[in-house]
């Protein structure tokens, strides 16, 4: 269990830097020229790990046996990189990463309200403790002037 909690940790950081590796190269680009490259890269990396990976099997039959939805994934991916991006421009980095993970758990929460009717005051209690946080320390940041 260590070890996932450990993983977890470092998806975290690794997404961070993501995406500051990726705003710098939208500042470079432009936001779509940007978006591109990290898609196109990723693209390339994921085939690489693919084709050296010791359970490389790709069963094309498969793809069309998916549920429409499946393929979301890929489309929420794009959309929530390009808000991203656009975002960092008005924000700090603290910021947007905070919002990021108030909007997961909110995303999560309604998740598990909506397909397992599992929701308890625990959880939107502690949405609303990170948003409070979010806002005092926004005002704190800024003083009164405000």
């Amino acid at each position: 269990m260590a070890f996932v909690l450990t993983l977890a940790f470092v998806n975290g950081c690794a997404t961070v830097i993501s995406k500051m590796i990726n705003y710098r190269c939208t500042k470079y680009l432009g936001t779509n020229n940007g978006s591109l490259v990290n898609y196109i890269v990723a693209t390339v990396l994921s085939f690489i790990l693919l084709l050296v990976s010791t359970r490389f099997s790709v069963d094309l039959h498969s793809f069309g046996q998916a549920p429409w939805w499946a393929y979301l994934g890929g489309a929420f991916g794009i959309v929530a990189f390009i808000i991203s991006m656009i975002t960092l421009s008005h924000l700090k980095v603290m910021e947007s990463t905070i919002l990021l993970l108030v909007g997961q758990l909110t995303a999560g929460i309604l998740f598990d309200a909506l397909m397992f009717q599992n929701i308890s005051l625990k959880k939107i209690l502690g949405i609303v403790l990170v948003a409070a946080g979010i806002i005092w320390d926004n005002r704190i940041s800024h003083g009164p002037e405000q």
